[in-house]
């Protein structure tokens, strides 16, 4: 059996290059996840097996299961049932994926603001047209919630923003589409960085601007009105851009 086993898997993988042998096994194993050759749910052979297959040590071959595991590609489950099995990343792995990406490249603010203003008023059309009521009823949560912060001079502005990037982020959610919402995720931190920006020309009254605009957007969302959304959310979009420079050029 375990050699039938091996034979199986020998079809899939090929023996590990010596230099930084982990990182080949993991990208063979990825591979065949993201060909389907190996699907979610599927178990990997043991240590042992795996490591004769791929030709290495079990601390090379442990090293790039950590690997995968943290990716979200696979879990490792104990006991006598357990072993290391194809896991399905979540939009939370992916969006991590993509923000190192993003920092590794160095977006600039003006690309961010031009990424935005597509994506994000097509996410908001998405977002009216598949809305649930699960979707709605949070989004309107939200809004209540900003509407309070918008009216507390106490409130720090950090807070408002981080109200603000969680409404963004149940619009992709509301859109139905995992992949829209990695992205969003991914962005999370350099619109944070951004919106913080604004904090030296912000004060109540564009606070409660930003809240007029989201809950036009909201009721354009909850009500269906596709195109609507979309123009709003680029409209919401548009303003945001042109304060994070304007905010930029005044320090």
């Amino acid at each position: 059996m375990d050699e039938e086993r091996g034979k199986q898997y020998q079809n899939i993988f090929n023996t590990a290059r010596p230099v930084r042998g982990f990182e080949d096994i993991a990208s063979q194993i990825q591979e065949a996840i993201l060909s389907g050759t190996l699907k979610v749910g599927d178990r990997l052979p043991n240590e042992r097996e795996l490591g004769a297959v791929f030709g290495v040590s079990r601390p090379t071959l442990r090293e790039a299961i950590r690997s995968l595991e943290s990716a979200g590609l696979v879990e490792v489950r104990r006991g006598t049932s357990g072993g290391t099995f194809i896991a399905e990343p979540g939009a939370t792995q992916v969006g991590e994926s993509l923000a190192a990406l993003i920092r590794f490249r160095g977006a600039t603010a003006d690309e961010l603001a031009e990424f935005r203003r597509s994506f994000e008023s097509e996410t908001a059309l998405w977002a009216a047209r598949r809305a649930t009521e699960d979707n709605k009823r949070t989004l309107l949560e939200l809004l209540e919630q900003l509407k309070q912060a918008a009216q507390n001079k106490q409130l720090p502005w950090e807070d408002f923003v981080d109200l603000d990037l969680s409404f963004h982020e149940e619009v992709a959610n509301a859109s139905r589409n995992q992949i829209r919402v990695a992205v969003m995720l991914s962005i999370h931190e350099v619109l944070r960085k951004n919106a913080l920006v604004i904090e030296v020309v912000e004060d109540l009254g564009w606070r409660e601007q930003q809240v007029k605009e989201l809950a036009e957007i909201a009721t354009a969302i909850v009500e269906h009105r596709d195109r609507m959304a979309m123009r709003l959310m680029r409209k919401h979009v548009s303003e945001n851009a042109e304060a994070v420079e304007r905010a930029g050029s005044s320090q």
